[in-house]
């Protein structure tokens, strides 16, 4: 006999979040994840090392990873505050990974829960030349920073607080880098796509972000050479009003039943929320009924795009009843 109010839960994978194994800037190695910060107008950027590529590309479906490596101090200390902020998160490969001179780099959302397009690749010769010239300088300003020189007593060997721009700074801050604001407009133009990528990857936080109540997220793309296999989307940045950053990795589009239990005539079900769309919870005491004629359980609408697990309570007095999502 089946047990009261259960049925078509769907199957899945419960994922604790994880923590990100940490690389250094003082010890960078090719193919960690850097997220860079800045401000329009402002003295100081952040570098954090993230950690290698392979945390985020390994990471199960939803898995929401919080990034540690840089604290909310960090980020006040150079930035004062999370209103109008520039970020972005990049990292690059060489002529040992397959394919050649690959590079992942971020791309803002217009929308909080509509994925953008990937972005378009360039030639293996224009991406290397991309890497060499430009990409590869940002950690090594970073380490200027830390490690030749202490410019912020903030800065640990994981996230480096430094001057906004080294195109002009006289001061020695930068004997063998630059800052990630020169390297991603070298020319002062305002292009802010290291001189010949296909877009600007940072998203760019209101100057209310703080008290506006919704994050800020960034499309995480992997993009060989051109000619060398289509963009691969991995997940996307979560940036919080209060600085915290996390990543979701290979968001799923719909949610998922995780359980149900009931006790007298409340069943309380768990949901995982979908990132797109809306959601309603049907249910019917009839499994070959039609969908069309299930009603709505419960207040009906799930939450969605936070990746996040929630409750939902249906009052009902019959024995037995079966639930399903439907998406909109």
């Amino acid at each position: 006999m089946p047990n009261k109010k259960l049925g078509l839960i769907a199957v899945l994978v419960s994922v604790a979040a994880g923590e990100i194994w940490a690389g250094t800037l003082s010890s960078y190695a090719v193919g960690d994840v850097l997220l860079c910060f800045r401000k329009s107008g402002g003295a100081n950027g952040l570098v954090v090392d993230a950690g290698p590529i392979s945390t985020f590309t390994n990471a199960t479906l939803n898995q929401r990873i919080p990034i540690t490596q840089y604290t909310g101090g960090q980020l006040a200390a150079a930035l004062s505050a999370t209103n109008g902020v520039s970020w972005s998160a990049l990292t690059w490969f060489d002529d040992s990974v397959n394919p050649n001179w690959a590079v992942c780099m971020t791309r803002a959302r217009t929308l909080l829960n509509t994925q953008t397009s990937p972005w378009l690749a360039a030639s293996a010769g224009s991406q290397q030349y991309l890497i060499t010239t430009e990409l590869a300088t940002i950690p090594l300003g970073a380490k200027d920073n830390f490690s030749v020189v202490l410019y912020n007593a903030n800065s640990t060997s994981t996230a480096v607080i430094e001057p906004d721009l080294s195109t002009g700074n006289t001061s020695g801050n930068y004997p063998d880098g630059q800052s990630y604001h020169s390297a991603l407009d070298p020319l002062g133009g305002g292009d802010n796509n290291f001189g010949g990528f296909a877009g600007n990857p940072e998203n760019t936080t209101t100057f209310n972000f703080t008290t506006a109540g919704a994050v800020a997220r960034s499309d995480f793309y992997w993009i060989p050479p051109a000619g060398s296999g289509a963009a691969k989307y991995l997940g996307y940045f979560e940036l919080n009003t209060n600085g915290a950053m996390t990543y979701v990795a290979y968001p799923t589009a719909t949610p998922n039943l995780k359980t149900i239990s009931r006790s007298g005539n409340i069943a309380t079900l768990t949901y995982k929320s979908g990132v797109y769309g809306t959601y309603t919870l049907l249910g019917t005491n009839k499994i070959s009924a039609p969908v069309s004629t299930w009603s709505v359980a419960g207040t009906g609408t799930l939450s969605s795009g936070d990746n996040s697990t929630h409750t939902i309570q249906d009052i009902d007095s019959v024995s037995n009843k079966f639930y399903i999502i439907q998406a909109q």
